[in-house]
């Protein structure tokens, strides 16, 4: 009986690390695949105790103790690597606009508790998706002084005191939606900061390469010109093939300027990094942290961001 028992977990604990190797091979290109590729590295190292346990019982010898502690150490390792980055000060201030992006979903309460925690990071532009009410609180209206709105499309709203030539949505369909941003400030006086606000359907049952490729179809219809930065809520993990896909010549901030822990969701644990910034060759993010509000269910993003050089920005 224990040897049956041992063999059952034995082969359970192989099955997985199979699985996890086709996911971090082969990724989200197909929804089956999708699955694996959503297993994390943490969960290597149960599986190594698991490995370890199971191998004697199966063999009746004291085997497999060493490729169990191999995924022990590894797992951890690999899961540290892949979402924590050094915070390093830069050697001088950097003229550029300080943003915070916020993934809110629906807020039912305590607006006014969300609207204080996204004005203390100090940003003088702030991008929230869902929680629309907010943007009407006494702190957001007396932030924003007399006169002065926060627009929003309807998923996007954008509190800031600074100058916006323009916001309109672009794709509203089937669960994606994206919207055009300009705004000017620090260092995009004459010509503004052009982002692209993004949010891709959660439902795991819905194949993300098949997001990815109607995302592709639907924003090319728009025409939307060009863009700087890319930021929302994808609902891709940062090693996504389906999220690489998107937008050529664009690069991960986290992995270029990244500070502390990276994975946004879920707030209370967090273990992917499903909010992403992407910058084009104009624009050069020089600081991007991932800070736990205390509210919601994702973390939120602060980042610097400045200009490279105008023929840069034009390509």
């Amino acid at each position: 009986m224990l040897r049956t028992i041992g063999w059952l977990i034995l082969l359970t604990s192989l099955l997985f690390i199979a699985g996890w190797n086709i996911g971090w091979i082969v990724g989200d290109r197909w929804l089956w695949s999708q699955w694996f590729s959503w297993i994390p590295a943490l969960a290597l190292a149960p599986i190594g105790l698991l490995l370890m346990a199971s191998a004697p019982l199966a063999f009746g010898r004291n085997i497999g103790w060493q490729a169990g502690l191999s995924l022990i150490l590894a797992g951890p390792t690999l899961f540290l690597v892949q979402n924590w980055r050094p915070g390093l000060s830069p050697d001088e201030e950097l003229d550029g606009i300080t943003i915070t992006h916020w993934t809110l979903g629906s807020v039912l309460s305590d607006e006014d508790v969300y609207a204080e925690t996204l004005l203390d990071t100090g940003s003088g532009l702030n991008i929230i998706e869902g929680g629309r009410k907010v943007r009407w609180t006494q702190s957001v209206k007396e932030w924003l002084g007399p006169g002065t709105t926060s627009p929003s499309t309807g998923i996007f709203s954008v509190i800031t005191q600074l100058p916006m030539s323009r916001l309109r949505n672009l794709v509203w369909a089937d669960g994606i939606h994206v919207a055009k941003l300009d705004v000017h400030g620090p260092g995009f006086v004459e010509q503004p900061l052009r982002i692209l606000l993004v949010d891709l359907p959660s439902d795991p049952a819905r194949s993300r390469w098949r997001i990815a490729s109607e995302f592709r179809e639907l924003l090319e219809q728009t025409e939307p010109g060009e863009f700087d930065l890319v930021m929302g809520d994808f609902n891709m993990p940062a090693d996504s093939k389906a999220l690489a896909s998107l937008f050529p010549g664009y690069r991960q901030s986290w992995d270029i300027c990244g500070q502390g822990w990276g994975p946004t969701y879920p707030r209370a644990w967090p273990v992917a990094r499903l909010d992403h910034v992407l910058q084009g060759p104009g624009v050069e993010v020089t600081m991007l942290r991932t800070m736990d509000p205390g509210l919601g269910r994702h973390c939120l993003q602060t980042m610097t961001v400045r200009p490279r050089d105008n023929a840069a920005r034009n390509r």
